[in-house]
């Protein structure tokens, strides 16, 4: 991966839940002059006009609410929201479903000093920054994601294809439920009743099931 300085500087907003990791980030990124760097509680007190053109440094280690939940909730608060990931050592699966959720980068936690400032110039460039065979691993999900035939999904309900989306992005039963305010047997029932109409055995099966988020998702 190359590296692409700006022409101005890059608003990064630093989310992390443990004090002593944000103290870190924030320690990190104000030693290049490029980055004018935020705690979240900071970049919640700027004005509206000052939120665009954000990158997200989302810390996933401790977060207290499940990251596709953090993000949703984050992408409204600025124009053009970008979001680069810090985690544990993942698998190209780990990192394909980061970018399902609508990440643009990943950095794992031993990198950060060395590649994080690079990550946020990419990704506030509109690139991508993961690895190689991770980011073609999420292409040939969604290209065989356009292949496939959409009927099938017209035939379940809202709710279920809600809980579809997030089976394909690996939420556990527990990790929906939270998400969606109901129990885990109601999403036990739904996922049943899937299952059954999409003729799949296994939940694996139904990341395969068509999903028009997924390829938005790629192209924003």
């Amino acid at each position: 991966m190359g590296q692409i300085f700006p022409r101005a500087a890059v608003q990064v907003c630093v989310i992390a839940q443990n004090c002593l990791a944000e103290a870190y980030l924030c320690q990190v990124l104000r030693r290049e002059r490029l980055i004018r760097a935020l705690t979240l509680k900071q970049f919640m007190l700027s004005s509206p006009l000052q939120r665009g053109n954000t990158v997200f440094v989302v810390d996933q280690c401790g977060l207290d609410v499940p990251l596709v939940e953090c993000i949703r909730h984050l992408r409204p608060r600025s124009s053009d929201p970008r979001f680069v990931i810090l985690d544990y050592e993942k698998s190209n699966e780990g990192i394909v479903q980061l970018l399902a959720m609508g990440a643009h980068g990943y950095v794992p936690h031993a990198d950060v000093s060395r590649g994080l400032v690079r990550a946020i110039f990419l990704v506030a460039a509109n690139e991508f920054w993961v690895p190689h065979d991770a980011f073609l691993e999420f292409l040939r999900e969604a290209a065989s994601v356009l292949r496939k035939d959409a009927r099938d999904c017209q035939t379940t309900t809202p709710r279920e294809n809600e809980i579809l989306e997030l089976v394909r992005i690996r939420l556990s039963n527990r990790e929906i439920a939270e998400l969606l305010q109901i129990r885990v047997s109601t999403v036990k029932f739904h996922l049943s009743n899937i299952l059954s109409k999409m003729r799949a055995k296994s939940r694996r099966d139904l990341r395969a099931v068509p999903s028009e988020q997924l390829w938005k998702r790629l192209t924003s």
